[in-house]
């Protein structure tokens, strides 16, 4: 026992830090009680008058405690800061950019005015799932993303239109326009400020009405963009204007520093480098990321890459970037510079970074937090993180109490806390106080402010010193001292990226579904490749500002940098198991976790042997977080789901013993690509719904056929969810089924050829093939009719799957025999006259159907002749376009309900 206590003191000293008190952290305490009002008030709403009334009677307790009980007095203060958030949440208004403008977003053509506020360009992969219209015709082509613009718009009036005339209202809300050109030399010369009028036809961006899905509606309303449209670069003629405000300054300032770096890569000198020395087009759009926030020429394959691999915060100009560049500034200040100096310094410096970045909402946030820190450490009589963490989160949190439910806000506040609350004075009682005594190792008298064995180390590493001196010269006698210092550097690295992967796992499972195991040793690499190449790009755009040719060897340095950290980056990517894709967990583990890090807080500045119970609560929070828990189905039911993945097809099966299937999985009608740029609906739609559900792992995926709008989002399924087997029909002549098969096989999918008649067990029900004949005709090109048709059989209720087969294949069902009646139909091609024939319909006979179907879709899909057939036969139908995703639950006695 004894030697146990002297081995966890060498460890952890119990002289490095003092015990945490309630008393010494109240900022911190108050910023968790008003976050917690927030959330509070988010679940359960309070009238306002009574919230009101709450406050008065917690500043009376209050000020009556801290006059007669100063002792207790910290509750009913904390008490209040709860009301306060409360309240802080019930008054904020809510956002006004879609109050005037949205009635008008109803696709009719309509004249607007309006002024520029942003143009963006927009790459091959760049990320945007509504560049063009969505209505396209199945056999037009999407236009190329190379030739868009996203131009946001601040609309000011809009045509009103009536039968007998028209006139124009004035409107407030933002309209993101993608304007199309034949080619990039005939996209419009648009700047911030410049006046537009134009007819337009409006729409609200789409919304998936699935669970768990991520809007990227809402994503537009954060910005203030009420609604989209498309429209060609020719129908443009902007009225340029001399200025457009102090955002379009913003705006202009960021343009021009990204095009800054873009010209050194165009230049000469430049491309006369080694290609590992070069700074190309690409690494400029990657340095335009890092610095000033500009993504949109970031590349997709470039970007999967940093996320597999958890360092994609590299790209996000936000807290991590001005942390760096304020802590830089900090530490190039000359020291006799009194404190306030360099912390106002700072400030002024990084604020006129903030405002090259075009001083975007989280660049404001990262800001704010930044200057609060840093003041309150410097004004504190007794500066603790913990307190300026709490402080700057009140500040930020107050203005806007909303942000605190968006995840850039959240994981900002939990890196601090994992590194400032819970790294931090670990590292206090280990690392730290050895690597102070590494420095001023000649100063012999310094060894008495040390304690013993600290003091002891300083003599070990002058004795080492010496025979380092004797062999390779006087300089050699600091070289052991700076090779501890490495690595004592290294360990420190090492132990602030393991705790912050380790907190940093709720929120990525909560909000990404990953779980990056190779991000700790690659942030070990990645973090000290950025802290040299910031600066190195900083110096390189200043130098750019003279001359391009002058900016030649910092940007050699930058490229060298950049393509070490790049190609780190895409060969990790690839290494196996190195991106695990999870469901969230469930509230009690998110609950848990939060406690335990609250524990640790308080754990980590004890002494003795409770840091070992931080230790282990640490690992325990992460593996209760990442735990596989059983999936969220209907046991001793068949779920029947039909997903909303706009005009397209996507159902998920669930077999009343628990074993899943996934029928089709989306896509962009008319895309002749798995997807869209980086628009992938199975990344985006699917496989959030199927991970709301709790799902890890598919066991059948099933193709109906090899339509975009059937096959668009299966790659990142297949690879989100890893199925045992693939169920496939006819062998269309598509490069991109030929690359699902194969994208299969790598993953060791077996793929499983099915044709009618062939029949199967699948959990224990009966799986009939209908439709394709093995005769059906291949590679000329994927046809309806090329849909498989299946029946599973469950007891007495059954459902009929049939794609998108049209009357051709439904008349060869028929001949066949094997129709028969069915409890539920998904009706064949969207509800498309093509399809559900009389005679099908009378055969089959179901008692319910569901159609999938898009929103305000082209070809208007389902036929208003479609839903009578239905409606005479009696059939209950759903429709996604309508209600979102809909469920059946089927029996085995033949009863159907529906969720």
């Amino acid at each position: 026992m004894h030697a146990a206590t002297s081995i966890l003191d060498t460890l952890w000293p119990r002289w490095a830090i003092e015990p945490l008190r309630l008393g010494r952290i109240p900022i911190f305490l108050a910023a968790v009680s008003f976050v917690s009002g927030i959330l509070l008030a988010r679940w359960n709403w309070t009238p306002i008058g009574c919230l009101l009334w709450l406050s008065v009677c917690c500043v009376l307790m209050t000020w009556v405690a801290l006059r007669y009980a100063p002792q207790v007095a910290l509750w009913p203060a904390l008490l209040l800061w709860l009301v306060a958030g409360m309240l802080c949440l019930e008054v904020e208004p809510r956002s006004p950019s879609a109050s005037t403008l949205t009635p008008y977003a109803d696709r009719l053509s309509r004249q607007i005015t309006a002024q520029v506020v942003r143009v963006q360009p927009l790459s091959a992969s760049a990320y945007a799932p509504e560049t063009f219209d969505p209505e396209a015709l199945e056999d037009e082509p999407a236009p190329k993303r190379a030739n868009l613009l996203a131009v946001d718009l601040a609309v000011d009036s809009v045509e009103e239109v009536k039968p007998d005339t028209s006139r124009m209202l004035p409107v407030k809300g933002g309209l993101r326009l993608y304007v199309q050109a034949a080619d990039v030399t005939s996209l419009p010369r648009l700047r911030c400020g410049d006046r537009l009028a134009f007819a337009v036809q409006m729409r609200t961006a789409e919304r998936y009405l699935d669970q768990g899905v991520w809007q990227y509606a809402d994503y537009l309303e954060q910005q203030g963009i009420a609604a989209t449209a498309s429209i060609h670069a020719t129908v443009l003629q902007p009225t340029p204007t001399s200025h457009g405000g102090f955002a379009c300054m913003l705006h202009g300032w960021a343009t021009w520093s990204a095009g800054r770096l873009q010209r050194v890569a165009d230049s000469r000198g430049n491309r006369m480098l080694p290609t590992i020395l070069r700074l190309t087009s690409g690494d400029a759009g990657m340095l335009s990321a890092m610095l000033f926030g500009d993504r949109t020429l970031l590349d997709h394959r470039m970007r999967l890459a940093f996320e597999r691999t958890g360092t994609f915060h590299v790209f996000v100009v936000a807290g991590m970037h001005l942390a760096l560049l304020a802590a830089m500034i900090y530490m190039l200040l000359p020291r006799r510079l009194p404190e306030g100096g360099r912390v106002l310094t700072t400030i002024g410096l990084t604020t006129v970074y903030a405002l090259l970045t075009g001083f975007q909402p989280p660049v404001q946030r990262a800001l704010t937090m930044t200057v609060v820190f840093l003041l309150t450490r410097w004004l504190s009589r007794e500066p603790s993180t913990l307190n300026a963490l709490g402080l700057a989160a009140v500040v930020v949190i107050a203005e806007a109490p909303h942000l605190i439910f968006e995840a850039s806000l959240q994981m900002s506040l939990l890196v601090i806390i994992a590194i400032g609350g819970i790294a931090a004075p670990l590292l206090e009682r280990s690392v730290q106080p050895y690597l102070r005594a590494t420095q001023r190792l000649r100063l012999v008298q310094l060894d008495t402010g040390f304690p013993p064995q600290i003091a002891h180390f300083r003599v070990l590493l002058r004795m080492y010193g010496r025979p380092a001196g004797w062999i390779f010269g006087r300089w050699a006698r600091s070289l052991p001292a700076w090779l501890v210092r490495a690595a004592l550097h290294v360990v420190e690295l090492a132990f602030v990226s393991l705790v912050a992967e380790m907190v940093m796992a709720l929120p990525m499972a909560i909000y990404f579904h990953r779980l990056t195991l190779f991000s700790v040793p690659l942030n070990l690499l990645c973090v000290p490749l950025l802290g040299m190449l910031m600066p190195t790009a900083i110096v390189t755009f200043v130098a750019s500002l003279i001359s391009p040719w002058l900016a030649i060897l910092p940007a050699a340095a930058t490229s060298l940098l950049l393509h070490a950290m790049t190609t780190m980056a895409q060969r990790v990517s690839h290494a196996p198991a190195v991106d695990l894709r999870m469901p969230a967990p469930p509230v009690w583990a998110m609950l848990f976790a939060l406690t335990c890090w609250g524990i640790c807080l308080w754990l980590v500045r004890r002494r003795g042997r409770w840091v070992w119970a931080a230790a282990v609560l640490l690992p325990l929070a992460m593996l209760v977080v990442t735990w596989s828990y059983r999936a969220r189905l209907h046991p001793g039911q068949l779920e029947v789901t039909a997903l909303d993945v706009g005009q397209g097809d996507s159902i998920l099966l669930a077999a009343p013993q628990g074993a899943t299937m996934l029928i089709d999985a989306g896509g962009q009608v008319g895309s002749t690509q798995v997807s869209n740029g980086g628009w992938d609906i199975g990344e985006e739609v699917v496989s959030p719904y199927l991970w709301s559900r709790g799902i890890r792992r598919l066991d059948v995926i099933a193709l109906t056929h090899a339509h975009s709008d059937h096959m668009g989002g299966m790659a990142a399924v297949l690879r989100n969810f890893h199925p045992r087997e693939l169920w496939v029909s006819v062998n269309a002549g598509s490069a991109s089924f030929h690359r699902l098969l194969q994208q299969a096989r790598e993953q060791g999918t077996v793929v499983r050829w099915l044709h009618a008649p062939d029949s199967l067990t699948w959990d224990g029900m009966q799986v009939q093939v209908l439709a394709p004949q093995a005769s059906a005709p291949n590679g000329l090109g994927p046809i309806n009719n090329d849909s498989l048709v299946m029946e599973i059989d469950y007891g007495r209720a059954s459902v009929l799957l049939e794609g998108d087969a049209e009357r051709q294949s439904e008349a060869t069902m028929l001949s066949s025999s094997m129709v028969h009646p069915v409890t539920l139909l998904k009706v064949g091609h969207h509800g498309s006259l093509s399809s559900t024939t009389p005679e099908l319909l009378q055969a089959l006979h179901p008692g319910y159907a569901v159609i999938s179907a898009g929103r305000h879709n082209r070809f208007g899909h389902p036929r208003m002749e479609i839903l009578q057939r239905l409606q005479t036969a009696q059939v209950r139908t759903e429709r996604t376009d309508l209600r979102g995703a809909s469920t059946f639950l089927l029996r085995d006695d033949g009863s159907v309900a529906t969720d």
